[in-house]
């Protein structure tokens, strides 16, 4: 038996959906290397060659038997060569053609024999087994021939060919009976197997095909919903700047008649136009809410980042927030650096808003005659950054928080208590508004609350914001030029 190596075949992609229609080969039906395991073992019971060739004439597994010295002694001689290259072109013509769909014996020099077992499947001839060289056993002397080719060496010839194995016809029955049986198992099992990955395959590419669907789906109405929130920021922005117009007038004319520039009020009147600047003014300050989260949610907030005092900043926000808390009779404690703070990076305004809303939320959540304490900390390392930075507290004593709303307090327009009769009034944006300008400058907010007993807002920030919100919005501050204050 010749010496040719296994060729690699490529199967080939086809679609999944073809699989029960499609002729199978060899290569589907087949694992190579678990093919090739079974074909050594073959070969080493039998003590003969095996070679599987599939109906291309590509061969998929190959075992040496005993004898392939003897074939390359002769192919030494040229005589032993051209006789040798005679018989494989017969052995070839009689493994190929519509003989290939019947077993067959050929006869080779030397008397060897070599013998030919197709390979059908489902009706279909998907290829061969060539089974040799062997001896018949009842060949008698098979060297006879060996004297005839020139140049041989017929005493080593002789010894090569007793180590080849000698088959009776019961034993090539039992030959042949015994590789169907291993072959119509391994194509039993391959075609099951190939079937199953097929229609995996198929059932893979069907989801696959869903979801990409479901995704091309999604994002038709992710670009709807950016749409629409660019709509609602829009609109909420253009009808915030129009309403603040008219009811800055109103605020003004109620203060005129409050002043009294057009005539005195008697008492009941006074109370009335006090109301209205009262209400007026809360008013007006939803609407700046209002528009300041439609600006974030456009991106159209600038952090015009400059040298700030950040102690002055806090005692500014108290300032402002002291007639509430003293109108409810709480108290209002503040606990500031023993050193006084150095000066740091920010947009103060925007800062100035953060505390503001954290004092105005406790204000407004705390029970009367409760108590508010406003901390400031040292600058230092802070582990929540991984840089230099300070941080603000605003403590309070009042209703708290549930523990399952904690996350979402953040939310523009979320309230905690969302009954129809709600208790306090707001529109759930200062904490959307605090989060937005605390990332802003590159720090984090959070909060820890015991549900009656009250809550703490945490904000961290750096003593300069990262680069990474350092974006178009950016206004670099000037340059510090005067000495740190301690």
């Amino acid at each position: 038996m010749s010496a040719d190596k296994p060729g690699v075949v490529d199967g080939g992609a086809e679609h999944a959906g073809l699989a029960l229609q499609r002729k199978l080969s060899l290569v589907d039906l087949l694992d190579p290397l678990t093919f090739g395991d079974v074909v050594d073992s073959l070969g080493t019971l039998f003590h003969v060659g095996v070679r599987v060739i599939d109906e291309r004439g590509r061969t998929l597994a190959d075992t040496e038997g005993p004898g392939q010295e003897l074939c390359d002694a002769l192919d030494a001689t040229a005589q032993g060569r051209a006789r040798r290259g005679a018989s494989v072109e017969r052995l070839g013509e009689a493994s190929s053609g519509a003989l290939a769909a019947e077993p067959w014996s050929h006869p080779c020099l030397g008397g060897l024999r070599y013998l030919g077992l197709p390979i059908v499947w489902d009706g279909d001839v998907l290829g061969r087994v060539v089974l040799g060289p062997f001896v018949a056993e009842e060949a008698g002397d098979a060297a006879e021939g060996l004297a005839l080719v020139d140049g041989l060496d017929v005493a080593r010839a002789r010894g090569w060919l007793a180590g080849v194995r000698r088959l009776s016809e019961a034993d090539v029955a039992r030959v042949r009976t015994h590789i169907a049986q291993v072959l119509a198992a391994l194509l039993a099992a391959g075609q099951k197997s190939y079937l199953t990955g097929q229609l995996h395959l198929e059932a893979m590419l069907e989801t696959q095909r869903e979801l990409e669907s479901q995704n091309t789906q999604l994002l038709r109405l992710n670009q709807r919903l950016k749409e629409s929130d660019r709509s609602k920021s829009s609109f909420l922005s253009t009808v915030s700047h129009e309403l603040r117009t008219p009811l800055a007038s109103i605020i003004g004319y109620s203060e005129m008649l409050a002043e009294g520039l057009v005539g005195g009020l008697n008492p009941e009147q006074m109370q009335f136009v006090r109301t209205i600047m009262e209400k007026g003014n809360t008013l007006l300050k939803l609407i700046s809410s209002i528009l300041d989260m439609s600006q974030i949610e456009a991106g159209k907030v600038r952090l015009a980042f400059e040298w700030v005092d950040v102690q002055e900043l806090v005692e500014s926000a108290i300032t402002s927030v002291m007639p509430q808390a003293q109108r409810k009779g709480l108290t209002l404690q503040q606990r500031m650096p023993a050193v006084v703070q150095a000066r740091v990076v920010g947009d103060r305004e925007k800062l100035r808003q953060v505390v503001v809303n954290l004092l105005a939320n406790a204000v407004k959540f705390t029970p009367g005659q409760g108590r508010i304490d406003v901390r400031l900390s040292d600058l230092g390392p802070r582990a929540e950054l991984g840089v230099t930075g300070y941080a603000i507290e605003v403590e309070d004593t009042g209703v708290g928080i549930p523990e399952g709303q904690r996350d979402r307090i953040f939310q523009s327009f979320y309230q905690v208590d969302d009954s129809p009769t709600r208790e306090y009034g707001g529109a759930g944006l200062g904490l959307a508004i605090v989060k937005s300008y605390v990332e802003g400058h590159g720090g984090q907010v959070s909060v820890r609350s015991e549900v009656g007993r009250g809550s703490c807002f945490r904000v961290v920030l750096p003593k300069e914001p990262p680069l990474s919100s350092q974006g178009p919005a950016y206004i670099p501050p000037p340059v510090d030029t005067e000495p740190e204050r301690f």
